[in-house]
């Protein structure tokens, strides 16, 4: 149960950063500032304002490198944000790292820092266009037809993998570039029907599926699992509460298995290779931890 209300926390949040030594920093846009909590084990400590004019209830990524730390919001019009936390005064700041173009008014974010120390962006333009923006000056429209307002995810790696929900069978696809040009196939052949708000990869290398946890608007925590070249399967595992407490549908007895997510630093995770869609291949690296 301790495993399945990490990964509540988790998803509920704005977003969230695993330190190499595995503490953990959470976002959260409320009151109309995006804020930050450092998790202790068993409570939360102070809070420290990231920046104000935040859009209620909007995503947020951490960008991270050896040398800095980026986080990524959504302004309350609708414009990305982006702050970079000073060592010598101790605060986070606006910074110019990255445009600040419009986004969809539901738009969720994913982001990565390649090995290269280049920051990318995954966001949703006001015509729900699905963008890929990489460092200061280049972005590119993904071809694929998003629903508005989908979850993102992207495992980042050699070639990286962005994750979302199609608008055209609301099944959650894999798109990446392959041979120069952009690559769309499906991971999970499963009608998602609930409008989601978060979701999550575990790619379970034990029993070589694809688990994908997902947080509905509602509140409804569930999975979605795929065995290779499979139908999804869908598990519904529980309600989240307002303030990120899980509630389980079964009894503690019956409480399934959490898989461990990916949740990468590429400047130390850089050995992890995971593709489901086009391979099917999996391997086992520190990336992994609960979502």
């Amino acid at each position: 149960m301790a495993a399945l209300q990490e990964l509540s926390r988790n998803l509920h949040a704005a977003g969230y950063d695993v330190s190499p030594e595995g503490g953990v920093t959470y976002l959260y846009a409320s009151g109309g500032a995006l804020v930050s909590k450092q998790w202790n084990g068993t409570s939360f400590g102070d809070e420290e304002l990231i920046y104000s004019s935040a859009r209620p209830n909007s995503q947020s990524i951490f960008l991270v490198t050896p040398e800095e730390r980026v986080v990524v919001g959504i302004s309350s019009s609708n414009t990305l944000s982006i702050n970079k936390f000073n060592e010598d005064d101790e605060e986070w700041a606006e910074d110019g790292c990255l445009p600040t173009p419009a986004v969809h008014p539901d738009s969720k974010l994913a982001g990565y820092v390649d090995t290269d120390g280049s920051k990318h962006v995954l966001y949703q333009d006001p015509s729900g266009n699905l963008v890929h923006l990489q460092g200061s000056e280049k972005s590119d429209i993904i071809p694929v037809k998003a629903t508005s307002g989908t979850p993102l995810a992207v495992v980042a790696q050699e070639t990286p993998l962005i994750f979302y929900v199609s608008s055209q069978d609301s099944f959650i696809h894999q798109v990446t570039r392959k041979d120069g040009a952009w690559a769309d196939a499906v991971v999970t052949p499963f009608e998602v029907k609930r409008k989601l708000s978060r979701l999550e990869l575990a790619p379970d290398a034990e029993t070589k599926t694809l688990v994908v946890y997902c947080l509905s608007d509602d509140g409804t925590l569930f999975q979605i699992s795929t065995e290779q070249g499979g139908e999804g399967e869908e598990t519904v595992l529980g309600k989240v509460s307002v303030d990120g407490v899980f509630k389980s549908a079964t009894s503690a007895e019956c409480c399934p298995r959490v898989v461990p997510c990916y949740r990468p630093r590429p400047s130390y995770s850089s050995s992890f290779s995971f593709s489901f869609a086009f391979s099917g291949s999996f391997s086992s690296s520190s990336s992994y931890r609960y979502c």
